[in-house]
């Protein structure tokens, strides 16, 4: 007799291929997602983050821009050097300021640190160069590695080793300029320039003057922190990111980097109250800004990644099928195998019995 099959239950089969006996009850969690896409996609960024590794990348490339800075600072000095090199007069006018603001031999060696530097100038050109070029190129692989994972794109993908140390100096030189522009222009704003621009128009003072002034140059500070973020978000990857997707994600983190900026005046000027302070403080206050900027900057990537424009435009990558399990009962019917077996024992034993009698009786 044929043996009977239950067949699959496919109504409370989960994703696995594995039949339930009944379906799960959603969480509390999976209920508020269900009634609101804002937190759905929240979700989704926040598991997008931590399953790439956001907090290790944020702290690498935040390794990578502090190493970065200081050669940085050393071109900066020698470029400065340079020009008070042609210009002597004005490097007279330099060392002058310096010995009336700094008495006794501190300003001494101040100004011999000045002459030394100017001397020197050529020396610190190519040692500036040469270490800006490597911990600058580190710092944008870095960079564009950790966005591109927030993409769940390939690290290596991108073309042959000198393509892509091409496409990260030039990336880099757009950093560079996007920074100094977002800060040069909070500066600006922060510092009365504004209001020079005024008076430069012929307007001295208004009632609510210095409201205006204050966003004025906020406003100023965010389209600066828009364009910093579009070039991070939208052009920075190794993939095509959806426009609409990258322009919300852009302006969420212009403001969230101008919130940063705000704060990192506060804090430093916190920090360097105390002689000790002003000694380590900066350094502990770049490292901390740099590393809430650059997490900024990874979360928005992983929320402009997750948005459902981008999901779609995202190619689907060839990936074995899934192992389905299907756990099931058999019922079957008829004897049973031992039973079988042993039946065809006693039916062997009764032959081999009767043919050995007939030997006998012939």
């Amino acid at each position: 007799m044929a043996a009977a099959t239950t067949k699959a239950d496919t109504a409370n089969t989960d994703m696995y291929g594995i039949e339930r006996a009944r379906k799960d009850e959603p969480g509390a969690v999976d209920k508020v997602r269900e009634r609101s896409p804002l937190v759905d996609h929240l979700m989704r960024m926040q598991d997008r983050y931590m399953s790439e590794g956001g907090n290790q990348f944020a702290a690498g490339i935040t390794y990578y821009s502090v190493l970065a800075i200081f050669p940085l600072f050393m071109l900066l000095v020698a470029s400065l050097a340079t020009v008070l090199a042609n210009r002597p007069d004005l490097f007279q006018q330099v060392q002058d300021h310096i010995t009336n603001a700094v008495e006794g031999d501190l300003g001494d060696t101040l100004n011999q640190v000045l002459e030394t530097a100017i001397s020197q100038r050529a020396a610190m050109f190519g040692i500036g160069g040469l270490t800006t070029l490597w911990s600058g190129l580190s710092w944008m692989n870095h960079l564009r590695i950790g966005i591109s994972s927030m993409w769940k794109m390939d690290p290596t993908d991108g073309g042959n080793f000198i393509k892509k140390k091409f496409s990260d100096l030039l990336g880099l030189l757009g950093l560079l300029i996007a920074l100094v522009v977002a800060f040069g222009v909070t500066a600006a704003g922060t510092s009365g320039l504004t209001q020079k621009v005024f008076e430069l128009v012929g307007i001295e003072s208004f009632p609510g003057m210095d409201k205006v002034l204050f966003f004025a140059g906020l406003a100023i500070g965010m389209v600066a922190n828009f364009l910093v973020f579009w070039w991070l978000i939208v052009v920075l990857p190794r993939t095509k990111v959806p426009k609409k997707s990258g322009f919300i994600g852009a302006l969420i983190g212009a403001v969230a980097f101008e919130v940063i900026k705000q704060l990192s005046t506060m804090i430093m000027s916190s920090a360097t109250g105390s002689p000790a302070g002003a000694v380590f403080g900066p350094v502990i206050v770049l490292m901390v800004v740099m590393y809430l900027i650059w997490r900024v900057v990874l979360y928005v990537s992983a929320w402009t990644a997750t948005t459902e424009e981008s999901l779609l435009h995202v190619e689907d990558v060839d990936v074995p099928a899934p192992a389905i399990i299907r756990v099931r009962n058999e019922v079957k019917t008829g004897p049973s195998p031992a039973l079988t077996l042993g039946a065809g024992a006693a039916i062997g034993a009764a032959g081999a019995g009767i043919a050995a009698l007939l030997r006998r009786k012939k």
